[in-house]
């Protein structure tokens, strides 16, 4: 498997069908809103917050994604991604990592963060070649008291997986007197 994995943030919701594995809707304690999906191997989480909005996705590469995002990357092993975008009244920050680690479950990755206020995941069927690896699956994590989301993308035929950390924040303007 030679697929190239693909962390891209678009500023609104950009025109692009996909196929929902499992939902939820969380709240950050700032208040932004989340919308969180699994679409296949990858995921989409849209921020919001008023008039407000970046959509997240990470993916194999697809042709039929839009070009025009704030950022495409593509995830090289031993290369961390850390950025801050802003956008309107949301300070964005992400840290995603391509690492040689192959988490055998949710509770295993959400172990090694700390407290946790929410979950979703979704396991993949395995080829019968693959038998006797852990399951590929996807999953994202909250903690809604720091206002971070966690993901995970597993690839246990490659013995990799993609982890992510993204803080969202309302930047404070300060007003001089």
């Amino acid at each position: 498997m030679s697929e190239q994995i693909y962390f891209s943030l678009y500023q609104e919701v950009p025109d692009y069908s996909v196929r929902i594995f499992q939902s939820a809707h969380w709240v950050l304690g700032n208040g932004v809103e989340l919308e969180v999906n699994i679409i296949g191997k990858s995921h989409r989480v849209i921020s919001r917050l008023g008039e407000d909005c970046l959509a997240e996705f990470i993916t194999c590469f697809d042709q039929d994604l839009p070009e025009h995002a704030l950022e495409s990357v593509c995830l090289q092993p031993g290369i961390v991604h850390e950025h801050e975008y802003r956008s309107g009244s949301l300070a964005y920050r992400v840290n995603v990592k391509h690492v040689s680690q192959v988490f055998n479950s949710m509770e295993e990755f959400t172990g090694s963060l700390g407290e946790i206020s929410e979950t979703l995941t979704h396991e993949f069927m395995s080829s019968p070649d693959h038998s006797g690896a852990p399951l590929p699956f996807t999953g994202l994590a909250l903690n809604s008291d720091t206002n971070t989301f966690y993901t995970v993308h597993t690839y246990p035929e490659r013995g990799i997986s993609i982890i992510s950390r993204t803080a969202i924040d309302l930047p404070v303007l300060s007003i001089a007197t």
